[in-house]
């Protein structure tokens, strides 16, 4: 199999396979196991097979040999082992994606393959509410999600937002399209959970304030905010129960007692206010925080803020490689932005592009706050596109040199 092939079919599969574990495939069977190290050692050989020397990757991969490094100091090395693992694929996806998306051609079906996540994403709700197939979600009261949770939201939040550029690819499919995207947002917008619908709201604010093309989104926006109010009668009950199910978490004066809220201070008193220089520079314990934060207080609950968790297991140092590894990426997308735009004949299609890479950026950011680094769906989704659109721009500045030298 091409190494272009694996990139394409790699979302689907992930899709499936997520959606299959604890339903078809038990979890932490030795089934789960093999698929995974079977994941990983594909990707990595298609790492291997077309990495070349560049300097956009270097914090990533310092960030992935250090917590790599690391984790033969956990107590549970295995358990440590199997979520670096997992944080590993979407990170060698990236310059996987950088190095195979040599032209617009390409970028279009990586684009295909993503998109075609929204309508898996439909298609699992349906098969899991009609044959009961439960998981852990906010919605069990109104319907089935599976296994696909918060891998599948954010998931869709990254789908949302690369929308505009799906309809630009496929004009005559737009109104498809479009209505597809309002059922998707509709079903992650009832399930409440905050995040994933944050991180779609700052990803529309990214677009109006930063697209040239900021009256289309406008209308756009004004278009499905009209049709969701048309059909809210058809969901009204459902967002009724759902609030009421989750009313208690979306109150304020109960987010003190969310765990996520107070391992913020316990991360920080247990290695940057601990007066162990050895806590501060390289944490406690990587990826194995469940019972090792907060003298056990929250038994097997697993640290859920990503910043907290590398602060807690892999020190300052994991903190500051994981905060700073997409700044190379940015720096070079601002200097490609400048040198390509003269080569692009289609304005709106570079505008749709650069603007998306802006999104990804800070939504990625924001979706940390939630937690999911070992998460491979949404990551490899997001990574995967930042990696596509600044292969794009790096080609079309090289046109522009070509150009101006002849």
């Amino acid at each position: 199999m091409s190494s272009t092939t694996f990139l394409y079919r790699f979302f689907p599969f992930i899709f499936i396979y997520i959606a299959s574990v604890g339903v078809i495939l038990p979890k932490g069977s030795i089934a789960t196991q093999l698929i995974g190290t079977l994941i990983l050692i594909t990707t990595f050989y298609h790492f291997v097979n077309n990495y070349k020397s560049t300097n956009l990757f270097n914090i990533l991969l310092t960030f992935l040999l250090y917590i790599s490094f690391l984790s033969i100091f956990s107590s549970k090395f295995l358990y440590s082992l199997s979520n670096i693992a997992s944080a590993a694929i979407w990170m060698l996806i990236l310059p996987i994606s950088f190095f195979l998306i040599t032209d617009m051609t390409r970028f279009r079906r990586l684009l295909n393959s993503i998109a075609f996540i929204g309508v898996l994403y439909i298609l699992n709700i349906i098969v899991s509410t009609v044959f009961g197939i439960t998981g852990k979600s906010y919605s069990r009261e109104i319907f089935q999600v599976g296994n696909l949770f918060t891998e599948g939201l954010n998931s869709m939040a990254y789908v949302l937002v690369a929308t505009p550029l799906i309809i630009h690819f496929r004009p005559k499919n737009k109104r498809l399209i479009f209505i597809l995207a309002i059922i998707i947002f509709v079903l992650v917008f009832v399930q409440l959970k905050r995040i994933s619908i944050l991180a779609i709201l700052i990803g529309l604010m990214v677009q109006i304030l930063y697209s040239k093309n900021r009256i289309s989104i406008v209308l756009g926006l004004v278009a499905s905010v009209l049709i969701m109010l048309v059909a809210f009668p058809l969901y009204e009950n459902i967002l009724s129960v759902q609030y009421k199910v989750r009313e208690r978490r979306l109150t304020t004066v109960n987010i003190e007692e969310e765990g996520r809220y107070q391992e913020t201070f316990h991360a920080f008193n247990e290695t940057v206010f601990s007066n162990d220089l050895k806590l501060f520079l390289f944490g406690k314990e990587v990826f194995n925080s469940p019972g090792n934060y907060a003298n056990g207080k929250f038994g097997p609950r697993m640290i859920h803020n990503d910043y907290n968790m590398i602060l807690h297991g892999s020190g300052v140092i994991g903190l500051l490689l994981f905060i700073t590894w997409p700044i190379p990426l940015y720096v070079f997308y601002r200097k490609m932005k400048i040198l390509a735009k003269p080569s692009f004949e289609d304005k709106r299609l570079f505008d749709i592009m650069t603007v998306l890479f802006l999104n990804l950026l800070i939504m990625g950011y924001l979706i940390s706050l939630s937690g999911g680094i070992n998460a491979i769906l949404f990551n490899s989704i997001r990574v995967a596109l930042m990696g596509g659109i600044l292969r794009i721009l790096y080609e079309y500045a090289g046109k522009t040199a070509k150009n101006y030298k002849q």
